[in-house]
């Protein structure tokens, strides 16, 4: 599956480890991760992307990233 760029930013910044120490930084990477995961969706529904998915925005982040 591949990653969205925030998922490569956490990973890369290894920010999973400092979010298990400190709350407020797991709750801005989760606010992060879900305003990424809108514009995934806002770009699907208005056609930005064709990337061969005929369902919609939520089937497309399912099959392309392994994730709702």
């Amino acid at each position: 599956m591949k990653q969205t760029a925030m998922e490569q930013l956490i990973e890369a910044l290894e920010l999973k480890v400092m979010a298990q120490h400190i709350p407020w930084v797991q709750k801005t990477l989760d606010d992060a991760l879900e305003i990424e995961r809108q514009q995934i969706v806002n770009a699907y529904e208005n056609g930005e992307w064709n990337q061969g998915c005929n369902g919609d925005a939520n089937e497309y982040i399912q099959k392309t990233f392994g994730h709702d």
